[in-house]
């Protein structure tokens, strides 16, 4: 989603014009940069436009999730103990990570406070539940966006971060990804639709026709 499309947590454009309120943005982007890992979490924006579902089988019908961005964005992470459960799937690891993210660095580019440039790092971006996160070897799934009442600056709506709650992706029965850092061509815009489902037998039952009704 783009910055702006969340419009519950815009506030008025002239607090970007008072001194205070820019030397605090910028002093929390600069902090959350400085304190990011290195290479920066790697985000995965979700493209909701390309979500289809078949409406009588109800099952998608992209073979895999399509990311309409990838983003490295600053973040400060912390996270629990790990914690591992025998599923059906074998060995499955379960951790729970938080990602701060900074205001100044989510905001559209070519925002200027006081007519300058404070930050190099602008990408247009509110995170949503759902969106994923690649970071230490994992694939993990945004599971909760806070805006924590401490971000709020002074006596202002202004927020100056916010935080991703977020848990590994379970793998479910996909094909495994060699690369999870990088898109497969199926996760990218413009991927084909899976062939019509449930197709024939064995893949589905022979009896039924595919445009029933």
């Amino acid at each position: 989603m783009r910055y702006a499309e969340r419009k519950e947590f815009l506030f008025d454009s002239e607090l970007w014009k008072k001194t205070d309120v820019g030397i605090a943005l910028k002093m929390h982007a600069e902090y959350v940069r400085t304190s990011s890992p290195r290479p920066y979490p790697k985000f995965f924006e979700v493209d909701r436009s390309e979500e289809a579902v078949d409406p009588l089988w109800h099952m998608p019908m992209t073979e895999r999730t399509v990311f309409k961005r990838t983003l490295d964005i600053p973040s400060i992470v912390t996270f629990e103990k790990p914690n591992w459960a025998m599923t059906k799937l074998g060995l499955t690891p379960k951790q729970h990570f938080k990602f701060w993210l900074a205001n100044l660095h989510l905001n559209p580019s070519g925002t200027l406070i006081d007519g300058r440039e404070i930050d190099p790092v602008r990408l247009d971006y509110f995170p949503l539940r759902g969106d994923l996160i690649y970071y230490i070897g994992y694939r993990l799934m945004v599971i909760n966006v806070v805006l924590d009442p401490s971000t709020y600056w002074l006596q202002t709506n202004v927020w100056l971060g916010l935080v991703c709650e977020a848990s590994i992706a379970p793998d479910g029965d996909a094909r495994p990804t060699i690369d999870l850092l990088t898109p497969v061509p199926a996760e990218q815009p413009g991927a084909k639709p899976l062939p019509d489902w449930p197709g024939p037998a064995p893949t589905g039952p022979a009896n039924i026709p595919h445009n029933w009704p």
